[in-house]
């Protein structure tokens, strides 16, 4: 029995756009693609959302391509959306790493680094710490559902088949790679300081009482100080983390022009 004829080629078109969309926001965004969980898990969410999505598509009118090269087009503007959305939360996420790698570098603990057996690259063990924490607090204000939510609404504002350029997405981008780099400063500013202090007074000391050695106690004496003062500050770390989502999310919807509500976070 010839079967294909009764196959609606313009909706396999339509959710393979969707699809495309979904993509890229999956293979970006930290929370959705940590480089803990296998590529097939991502895949399987990626389809399982799409699915999802297609009824509220499913009456969507997409002029089918008349090229391969058309078609492709069409393919680059969706997965664009999805990855702009992802690599923006993926810049902000990627300050609060810089952190713990500024305190790690400064503190001694270059060569505290554990292999990752997925990416096969060393990762700083404070580096790590930090990514986890604000994938943590990140679910935990909602950031997760509001995510997903900007994400449906993309349907709404940006239609499937869009392929005019959103210039507005390439300066929030630059605003949020700003706000990522201050993150970091913010974040790793005490335990920067107090190890500073800490090396300008063991020098002071050492050139005063040659006799005492201090070179020896020295590397100890800062990873004292930077453990200390980094479980003293830890608290406001998190703070300053969750005081700029709701800045972020926001430069992500002015550049996608949707409609979603940053007071959905749970601040």
């Amino acid at each position: 029995m010839d079967w294909w004829h009764l196959i609606d080629t313009s909706r396999v078109v339509v959710f393979v756009l969707v699809l495309t969309r979904v993509s890229g926001i999956v293979i970006t965004a930290p929370v959705l693609s940590t480089t803990d969980s296998p590529m097939s898990y991502r895949a399987l969410l990626a389809f399982a959302l799409s699915l999802c999505i297609m009824p509220s598509q499913w009456l969507a009118e997409v002029a089918e391509p008349d090229t391969i090269p058309a078609f492709a087009v069409m393919i680059a503007a969706e997965l664009g959306i999805g990855l702009s959305m992802g690599l923006g939360i993926y810049i902000f996420f990627a300050g609060a790493s810089l952190a713990g790698e500024l305190i790690g570098q400064v503190g001694g603990l270059s060569a505290a680094q554990i292999f990752d057996p997925i990416s096969g690259d060393q990762t700083p063990l404070l580096s790590r710490a930090f990514q986890y924490l604000a994938i943590t607090v990140f679910v935990l204000i909602g950031g997760l559902n509001v995510l997903v939510t900007s994400l449906l609404d993309t349907f709404e504002t940006l239609p499937i088949g869009t392929l005019a350029f959103q210039p507005q997405m390439a300066y929030s981008l630059t605003v949020i790679l700003e706000i990522s780099f201050g993150l970091a400063l913010r974040i790793a500013a005490p335990t920067l300081v107090a190890v500073l202090v800490t090396m300008l007074v063991m020098g002071l000391l050492g050139k005063t009482l040659p006799q005492l050695n201090l070179m020896s106690v020295g590397f100890g004496v800062n990873s004292l100080a930077m453990f200390a003062v980094f479980g003293l500050s830890l608290g406001t770390g998190i703070w300053c983390f969750q005081e700029r989502i709701g800045d972020v999310f926001e430069l992500l919807f002015n550049g996608l022009h949707t409609t979603i509500d940053t007071g959905m976070l749970n601040l």
